[in-house]
């Protein structure tokens, strides 16, 4: 598994997107722009939708960032700071479309990317909350947009609002109709956004359909996936309609003007309690959308005060406020829940180890086969207490090959995916065989060594010998010396053993 890159928030984006101090204006100037491009809308285009999946060619090769690419320029970042926990080593480069759009199946989350400046779509702008196709019914991988349509006809005799094509038989478009009439919306099947419940195509809500729609011309890159982390962004809270309201029928956030939702007074969608990633790139009006009595977006207007730490686990209370040209406030409370879901990753320095007695031993044998290993979660480091090893195979052991599984935990109890480390263990050191001839003469005492370690026998039976030195010292007791020897094995092992009863003379 790569590395997530870390991207350092500029001090003006922190300020923006931590929503500090009493209260944050936000809007569309968050976002960067895309020209708004005609593409021949069709009234009635009558493409199926949600039928039988046809596999189509995935988009390879030319796009794909380079490693080197992805991770050049970055900088270190302090804590208070906002990490990306996105991992950007396969971002498409620049293909002449202003954003980059990935589809999150098993979170139900789309995100739309901007441009960085080095070319690749790096910036996470705006999350959606969609439907995805259930029982996988959605293909996975990576495509370009073609046509689309402003109505579409779909499988089962209902319809969606602006549809645009991803690959086949696979569009987005807006929840269905049971008829192309805005007030005749599937309103369970609304009431489902944020959960897999399309035949394969990826449904949102009008306003999201309306805004790919309009900002992601034919060619856009779409990379359908999946993975537990929502995305840089998160996942926006779906809004929900009552079944038994009178405007049921019509989806909340649709622009037309005729949408009996707009009684006069402004209206936050979106603005439900929702959950981020610790470390994400926290955006506070995210999935948030505001619209005045008549229905026009007036997002850039929404104030949200609380101050979320994106670093830190908790709950956190916020308030999205907006007022119409009269000054009338429209006040909706949420809260942004910072949770840890992401598993640590181990990462081993080495694939395999060697342990001499003294790594080994009880008291060292965990420090030593840690020193090797890394634990990174979310970008940081974590200490040598998450790690956990199973060592029960070294027991009793004193040498050969052996597997340690090593597993880690982080403070919110997401377990790491298992390593394995190979190894080589040999406990035991080199024995030394006592001569039977004592009896040397030299004609120096660098010869006399040479003969004495041609004569003492040092022996390895499993790592080999690597050193052997011998010295020497005159017992007058005895009237003889003693010799000793010290020997070391490959694994670092050393015997020392004290031999007696020799002669040496020099010539």
């Amino acid at each position: 598994m790569k590395l997530r890159r870390k991207v350092v928030i500029t001090l003006l984006s922190l300020l923006v997107m931590t929503g500090c101090g009493v209260g944050v204006l936000l809007g569309n100037s968050q976002i960067q722009k895309a020209r708004v491009l005609d593409d021949n809308r069709m009234e009635q285009g009558q493409e199926s939708d949600e039928s039988v999946l046809r596999p189509g060619s995935e988009i390879v090769g030319e796009n794909s960032r380079s490693e080197e690419s992805a991770t050049g320029g970055s900088q270190a970042f302090s804590e208070q700071e906002l990490q990306d926990l996105e991992d950007y080593s396969q971002a498409p480069a620049d293909n002449g479309c202003p954003y980059y759009v990935k589809v999150n199946r098993q979170m139900n989350v789309v995100t739309i990317y901007a441009l960085d400046d080095e070319g690749y779509y790096t910036v996470p702008v705006k999350a959606m909350v969609c439907s995805v196709g259930k029982n996988d019914g959605t293909p996975a991988g990576t495509f370009q947009t073609s046509d689309k349509h402003s109505w579409c006809s779909l499988v089962g005799g209902v319809y969606g609002q602006y549809a645009y094509r991803i690959q086949g038989q696979i569009m987005f478009h807006s929840v269905p109709y049971y008829s192309m009439n805005k007030g005749n919306l599937e309103t369970e099947e609304y009431n489902k956004l944020g959960e897999a419940a399309s035949l394969g195509c990826i449904r949102l809500s009008v306003a999201d359909a309306k805004w790919i729609y309009d900002n992601c011309p034919r060619g856009t890159i779409v990379t359908i996936y999946d993975s537990t982390y929502a995305g840089p962004l998160g996942k926006p809270a779906a809004e929900r309609i009552d079944l038994s309201d009178q405007n049921a029928g019509w989806d909340p956030t649709d622009p037309d003007e005729a949408n009996p939702w707009n009684t006069g007074k402004p209206r936050i969608l979106g603005g439900g309690d929702r959950m981020i990633e610790r470390g994400c790139t926290y955006q506070p009006a995210c999935g948030v959308l505001a619209v005045d009595g008549n229905g026009k977006d007036i997002t850039d207007q929404l104030v949200v005060q609380g101050t979320v730490d994106a670093m830190t686990i908790g709950e956190y209370p916020v308030t999205y406020q907006v007022q119409d040209e009269e000054g009338n406030p429209v006040i909706v409370s949420s809260v942004i829940r910072v949770v840890d879901t992401i598993s640590p990753e181990i990462i081993l320095q080495e694939e395999k180890i060697s342990l001499n007695r003294i790594e080994a031993s009880e008291a060292n044998l965990f420090a030593s086969i840690s020193s090797v290993v890394t634990v990174s979660d979310a970008g940081d480091k974590l200490g040598e207490e998450c790690i956990e090893l199973d060592t029960h195979c070294l027991e009793n052991e004193n040498q050969g090959e052996f597997l340690i599984t090593i597993g880690a935990k982080d403070a919110s109890g997401n377990e790491a995916e298992p390593k394995t480390l190979r190894v080589l263990l040999d406990r035991e050191a080199p024995t030394v065989v006592e001569p039977e001839q004592k009896i040397f003469t030299a004609s120096s005492e660098k010869n006399l060594e040479e003969q004495l370690k041609k004569a003492i026998v040092v022996e390895d039976n499993y790592s080999g010998v690597q050193q052997v030195h011998v010295s020497w010292v005159w017992e007058s007791s005895k009237e003889s010396y003693t010799v000793l020897v010290t020997a070391k094995d490959n694994y670092g092992n050393v015997t020392s053993t004290f031999l007696h009863d020799f002669t040496f003379s020099l010539e």
